[in-house]
């Protein structure tokens, strides 16, 4: 069990650091960075990913309690972007980041303000799948207007 625990964590750990030097760090920031510069923001990227693990590991009660939590922000953040890049025409980058930060903000606020147990019959990750839809339909539409304008 521990081994499968360590070889998750690592494989993530690598998930997270790879993406957020190559696909935040080098599209975004720093266009024109170096190999070396990549590396440096990648590695940093790791030590940020297991210090968050190991506090995340200290403030929660229970390793189910800590998947429940990655596996939630994970669907809220993904599930929308990635359903709608592949069965939606014209869904670009700015409905996946308006989906993904809405997602992820409500979530976050109704495990915060409603002690995890959501409001009016929804849990947190129910509303922030709603957030994250509506967040990505109303970009898109309003990007839609400005095309035909």
């Amino acid at each position: 069990v521990v081994s499968a625990e360590i070889s998750s964590a690592d494989a993530i750990l690598f998930m997270l650091s790879t993406s957020l030097s190559q696909d935040l760090y080098h599209r975004f920031v720093n266009p024109g960075a170096s190999d070396r510069q990549v590396l440096k923001a990648a590695r940093w990227a790791a030590v940020a990913g297991g210090t968050a693990g190991v506090a995340l590991a200290i403030v929660s009660p229970s390793v189910i309690d800590a998947l429940k939590f990655f596996y939630t922000v994970l669907s809220v953040s993904l599930f929308v972007p990635v359903v709608a890049g592949l069965y939606v025409r014209r869904v670009g980058t700015p409905e996946a980041a308006a989906a993904i930060a809405a997602g992820v903000t409500v979530l976050l606020v109704a495990q915060l303000t409603s002690g995890n147990s959501g409001w009016a019959g929804l849990t947190p990750a129910l509303l922030g799948l709603l957030a994250a839809t509506g967040a990505c339909a109303i970009i898109s539409l309003s990007r839609r207007g400005r095309v035909a304008q």
